[in-house]
């Protein structure tokens, strides 16, 4: 554990064939093909806010049936709020940047915001094996969104990048994520490879996994045995 987080999802996921993974934050989807070759035959929801960066997300994914793409943030409410676009696309976010930032912010998009209770809702999802989410320090509203799923236990995984440096205006402490994530019934599995800045450890990837999940986990690999 805790070398390769795609391995660790397979891991967990134990002979799951086709798991449903939404991939929040998607760029122009170099995780949605990460997840392709390592579930070829999973479904995947791609969420991209930027007009332009989409496009190349449509593009890059129109030959794939399992993923599709959704041109629309994800946030704790339906709403349209403010994208702000930077030139590298990756370090675009909903929040402002600071002092770690880099790249410079080239417009202003306003575009619209769904929560993950309402697509799942839409959608017709029971149950959301991974959701992946890279938003650049917003990834908090993002569950805040996916609160009445957590509470019914539909989402198994969650994978995200974390931020600890000054590198977005607002982005929430370590400590807030993980008191939210721990009473919405999820333990931490590991930190990934950390990232530094002046000698400080600046972003990380992080794997949580639902409690009730790993249990049933536990349970079928006993009775495999």
């Amino acid at each position: 554990m805790g070398v390769n987080p795609f391995r660790d999802m397979k891991y967990f996921l134990h002979g799951q064939k086709s798991p449903i993974i939404l991939d929040v934050g998607a760029n122009s989807g170099q995780t949605a093909k990460q997840f392709r070759r390592v579930f070829p035959d999973s479904t995947i929801h791609s969420f991209e806010p930027s007009p332009s960066t989409y496009e190349k997300l449509k593009t890059r994914c129109a030959r794939f049936s399992n993923v599709k793409t959704w041109n629309c943030g994800v946030g704790a409410a339906n709403a349209t709020l403010t994208f702000q676009e930077n030139d590298h696309s990756d370090m675009s976010s909903f929040l402002t940047p600071s002092k770690f930032c880099w790249g410079q912010i080239i417009r202003q998009t306003e575009v619209p915001v769904i929560s993950l209770d309402t697509f799942a809702r839409e959608q017709k999802l029971d149950f959301i094996h991974i959701l992946k989410s890279d938003t650049q320090g917003y990834d908090l509203e993002v569950f805040k969104g996916a609160s009445r799923l957590m509470d019914e236990n539909r989402i198994g995984m969650i994978y995200f990048e974390f931020i600890f440096s000054d590198m977005y205006k607002g982005s929430p402490p370590f400590h807030e994520m993980f008191l939210f994530l721990s009473q919405k019934n999820f333990s931490l599995v590991t930190f990934y490879e950390s990232n530094f800045q002046q000698d400080l450890v600046s972003w990380t990837d992080v794997l949580f996994v639902n409690r009730d999940y790993y249990q049933k986990r536990l349970n079928l690999r006993a009775a495999a045995k």
